[in-house]
C-alpha cells in the first residue's frame, strides 16, 4: 500500500479505526497495521486509542500539485516540470542530477528531506510535511559576473514575497538568510554545474519553517522560527505559500537576467539588517561598521579608514555596535 494514501486519510487530524481505513483504501487489516508502523518508523508521529482507532495530531496540511500548478498557471508563471515528492536526499540534489537541455525552469517540492543542507554543509532540519523545501533549476547565460549577486536577489524574492503577504519585520542576513526579528526564518543554497563559456545550470534551493514545532525543532542550533509562530493571524496553506514563493522567486529571477543585482539594490536595502551595524566576518579577524552591500553582491565593511568588500563569509554582529 501507498503511504500516501493512507497520509491522505490521516491527514484530517481525526480518529480512524483500522476496519475504516482498510475499507477506505481497499487493503485488510494487516496491510492497514504493517504500513502505521512504517509510517511510524519515518518519523510520523500517531496517537492511538482503544476504541477510537489512530490519528496524526494536529493533522497534515500536504501540498496539492493542482493547488500548485493551478495557481502557478493562472499567474502565467513560466515552468516546464514540477516535480513533487514525498521523500528524497535533498530538493536541490535532485535537481542537480536531472539531465534535460531545456531552458526552462524545474520544480522539485518534497514533503522531507533526507539530507537537507543549508550553506557550508549544515544540515537543514527537513520534519514531514511541516515546512517547504522546494529548489528550482534553470540556465544562466555569461561568465562568472552573471552568478554575482544571484543569492541576494533571490533573497529579495522571498522577502519580498513574505513581506506582501502579511509577514512582518522581515530582515535579510547577507548573504541569504531570511529572518523575522532576531530569529531565523528560512535560508537559500545556490548551486552550480557548467562553466563561463557554456552557461551554468543553476539549481536554487529555499527551505522556510512553516508549521514546525519547538519539539520538532528542538535539534536546530540557532534561534529559529516560523511562519505560523510570526503570523498566527494568516491561514496557513503550504501549498499556497509554494505557489507564492515560486512565483516571486521566478519573477525575480527574470528581472535579474535583465539587470543584474543593480536593479535590486533598494528592495535588498529595504530588508538589511546588518546595514549600519558593527560586524565581525569569520576566518578574517576582519571587524567593522557594515555598509551595505554593492552591486556585484559583496558586503561592504568599514574598518578604520579602509572599506573592505567581503565575497563570502560568516558574519555575526558585534555587541558593541560602534564602528572602529
Amino acid at each position: 500500500m501507498e503511504l500516501v494514501r493512507l497520509l491522505n486519510c490521516l491527514a484530517d487530524g481525526q480518529y480512524h479505526s483500522g476496519v475504516e481505513i482498510g475499507l477506505e483504501l481497499g487493503v485488510s487489516r494487516t496491510a492497514v497495521w504493517k504500513a502505521l508502523g512504517k509510517l511510524e518508523a519515518s518519523g510520523v508521529a500517531l496517537e492511538v486509542v482503544k476504541g477510537k482507532g489512530y490519528r496524526i495530531v494536529g493533522g497534515l496540511d500536504l501540498l496539492s500539485r493542482d493547488a500548485i500548478v493551478g495557481h502557478l498557471n493562472q499567474s502565467s508563471t513560466p515552468f516546464e516540470r514540477l516535480y513533487l515528492l514525498q521523500d528524497v536526499d535533498s530538493t536541490n540534489s535532485f535537481l542537480m542530477r536531472e539531465e534535460s537541455g531545456s531552458d526552462g525552469y524545474a520544480l522539485c517540492l518534497s514533503e522531507r528531506q533526507s539530507s537537507g543542507r543549508g550553506r557550508r554543509g549544515r544540515v537543514w532540519h527537513s520534519p514531514y510535511a511541516k515546512n517547504l523545501y522546494l529548489s528550482l533549476s534553470f540556465n544562466l547565460a555569461g561568465g562568472a559576473e552573471a552568478l554575482e549577486g544571484l543569492s541576494l536577489a533571490l533573497g529579495v524574492a522571498v522577502a519580498n514575497c513574505l513581506s506582501a503577504n502579511g509577514v512582518a519585520d522581515i530582515g535579510l542576513k547577507w548573504p541569504n538568510d531570511i529572518w523575522v526579528g532576531d530569529k531565523k526564518l528560512a535560508g537559500l543554497l545556490v548551486e552550480l554545474k557548467g562553466e563561463a563559456e557554456l552557461g551554468w545550470k543553476v539549481v536554487a534551493g529555499l527551505g522556510i519553517n512553516v508549521l514546525m514545532s519547538e519539539d520538532e525543532g528542538s535539534v536546530v542550533d540557532q534561534p529559529w522560527t516560523s511562519i505560523s509562530a510570526v503570523a498566527s493571524d494568516l491561514s496557513i496553506d503550504r501549498s499556497l505559500w509554494a505557489s507564492l514563493l515560486i512565483e516571486s522567486l521566478i519573477t525575480t529571477i527574470e528581472r535579474y537576467r535583465l539587470c543584474g543585482l543593480e536593479g535590486l539594490l533598494a528592495e535588498w536595502s529595504r530588508f538589511d539588517i546588518l546595514h549600519g551595524r558593527g560586524v565581525q566576518v569569520s576566518g578574517s579577524g576582519l571587524s567593522g561598521l557594515c555598509m551595505g552591500v554593492d552591486g556585484r553582491g559583496r558586503l561592504l565593511v568599514k574598518s578604520g579608514e579602509e572599506l573592505h568588500a567581503i565575497n563570502a563569509g560568516e558574519v555575526s554582529v558585534r555587541p558593541n555596535k560602534s564602528s572602529d
